[in-house]
């Protein structure tokens, strides 16, 4: 299996059997994915996803939780950096570059005022950043160009309504 693992330990021919299979019929592709949550007390719930281990998701204290797991927006703005991050690694891949490191970072705000009530406007997340650290064999105006590309092609990002700002440093 590892002659298959190509550019920066992707499997492109993996990819490329995927392509070929889509192209030859195209009901496959749409892909279903699944997540069950079950609650436990209070605010506290289980994420499961496939046959990975249970994800624990809780609330800080402020919010009436327990704080024992990360809450459900720090779920998705990590789930959403961490799909622009697979899309950076593989466009990058794509183009032959040699990746060295790579890390995200994102935050974003909440107005907590509107969730609990108090105030109409805006529920969902306010003004998120993203920031890539990249250490490649490309130039910074390369990363720029394929980090935008990313933004464009991210799955979970163009499920987000939200503007999201990127960072390059």
């Amino acid at each position: 299996m590892l002659e298959e693992i190509g550019m920066n330990g992707i499997n492109f021919a993996a990819v490329e059997q995927t392509t070929k299979m889509i192209k030859e019929d195209p009901s496959l592709k749409m892909r279903n994915w699944q997540a069950s949550i079950k609650w436990k007390t209070g605010v506290q719930n289980t994420l499961k996803i496939r046959d990975f281990d249970p994800i624990k998701i809780d609330e800080p204290e402020l919010l009436g939780g327990t704080d024992t797991g990360p809450n459900p927006v720090e779920l998705l703005i990590g789930t959403a950096g961490s799909c622009f991050s697979i899309t950076f690694q593989v466009l990058a891949s794509q183009e032959g570059i040699t990746l060295e490191e790579v890390s995200v970072d994102i935050e974003a705000d909440l107005n907590a005022a509107v969730f609990l009530g108090l105030e109409e406007g805006d529920g969902g997340i306010i003004d998120p950043v993203i920031t890539l650290k990249a250490k490649t064999t490309a130039n910074k105006e390369q990363v720029e160009e394929i980090a935008q590309v990313a933004l464009q092609k991210s799955p979970v990002l163009m499920s987000m309504k939200a503007k999201i700002h990127l960072e390059i440093e």
